[in-house]
């Protein structure tokens, strides 16, 4: 199996988990290029879509920290890479939940137990939970990644 079909695979998969198809397929591309780096143009003829359903997919990907953009120095023309912290650990290491539970927290002032206030705080325990544990998975991965 070659990188690229490799990367297809992986990007068919994360799209059959919800992924969005079109960012999972970017995604992928970048991870099996020689680089990590592509440009727009490069994207948009190695996945048979239009510029525009690239800067979208990019747009999507920026948002959560799996892609970089960066503009090459005396041109309009953007070149898309991979983050520093990969990608996938960067779902890790962003706090990603402040702002939800600080809706959540002000929501909840003004209702009452035993209503859809049981189920929301539920969910705001949920997300504390998480935004305390991941930072520590992280460093669990990257201590059993130098060991």
């Amino acid at each position: 199996m070659t990188g690229e079909s490799l990367g297809g695979a992986v990007a068919a998969e994360l799209a059959a988990e919800g992924f969005p198809r079109l960012p999972a397929q970017v995604l992928m591309a970048l991870m099996v290029s020689p680089t990590g780096t592509m440009t727009a143009a490069e994207l948009s003829a190695g996945l048979g879509v239009s510029p525009a359903a690239v800067s979208g997919a990019i747009r999507y990907l920026g948002v959560l920290g799996f892609v970089r953009v960066a503009v090459v120095p005396g041109t309009r023309r953007h070149v898309y890479s991979l983050p520093a912290v990969p990608w996938y650990a960067s779902t890790l290491v962003q706090d990603r939940y402040s702002s939800l539970l600080a809706l959540l927290d002000d929501g909840l002032r003004d209702l009452e137990p035993g209503t859809a206030r049981d189920r929301l705080a539920e969910m705001a325990d949920f997300f504390r939970f998480l935004r305390a544990e991941m930072p520590l998975l992280w460093e669990r991965w990257r201590a059993g990644r130098e060991a």
